[in-house]
């Protein structure tokens, strides 16, 4: 029979291992005939392991993540090399890799690509948006310029999916669109969704839902 220590150490054991395996997100890379199809990330300080995936190069790829600036193979992170060559229509994981917070260049020698940012942020707030039918619940937001910020969407209520689109106020072609604010899945009903990482500059933003849709709302950046 187990003892009540065994049994509490046992516990503490598989404790640890979930919050462990909790704790470590994968990013997935896509790389092309000489291009990530990322361009550049924006994470929170944490663990990662990078799942990088080759379509239509034809002949294997790697991966290559360094401190900005620092391209010396003595600066490589190690960790954060592919545990296999990744070659065509197959994907690798890296190992897990710990970043903090500051700026990080990635990129390909065997592809080559260009080297891309990755900037980690210490401390990443996150913003809810609830959609009902034709409206958010917040008509208006006040942020302070330079924050790392990730809205947050959810679907209460609309029998489609719904999604988020973030402009410079008065500024409504594609174009226009901050891309870092797109979700990274349609919203369906009873569902929510993420955006990517981003930091505004100060100045007058809207917000709106082409798919609701929704009237445009304020979101103000302060200095």
């Amino acid at each position: 029979m187990y003892t009540m220590n065994k049994i509490a150490t046992l516990l503490i054991f598989f404790l640890s291992m979930s919050m462990s395996f909790a704790q470590t997100t994968q990013i997935d890379l896509t790389q092309v005939p000489g291009a990530f199809k990322s361009t550049e990330l924006a994470l929170e300080a944490g663990t990662y392991q990078f799942n990088i995936i080759n379509e239509g190069v034809d002949h294997e790829v790697g991966f290559v993540l360094v401190p900005k600036g620092k391209y010396d193979p003595s600066n490589h992170i190690k960790e954060a090399y592919v545990t296999a060559p990744v070659a065509t229509g197959k994907n690798s994981l890296t190992n897990e890799v710990t970043l903090g917070a500051g700026e990080y260049e990635y990129f390909c020698p065997l592809n080559p690509t260009a080297k891309h940012s990755l900037v980690v942020h210490d401390k990443v707030e996150t913003l809810e948006l609830i959609q009902t039918p034709g409206t958010f619940n917040k008509t208006q937001l006040t942020l302070q310029a330079g924050d790392a910020i990730q809205f947050q969407i959810a679907n209460q209520g609309v029998n489609h999916e719904v999604g988020f689109v973030l402009v410079p106020k008065g500024k409504y072609q594609q174009t226009d669109h901050i891309p870092a604010a797109y979700v990274k899945a349609p919203v369906p009903e009873g569902q929510h969704s993420m955006t990517n990482i981003l930091t505004l500059d100060a100045g007058e933003y809207e917000y709106f839902c082409p798919l609701n849709p929704t009237p445009k709302y304020t979101l103000t950046v302060v200095q």
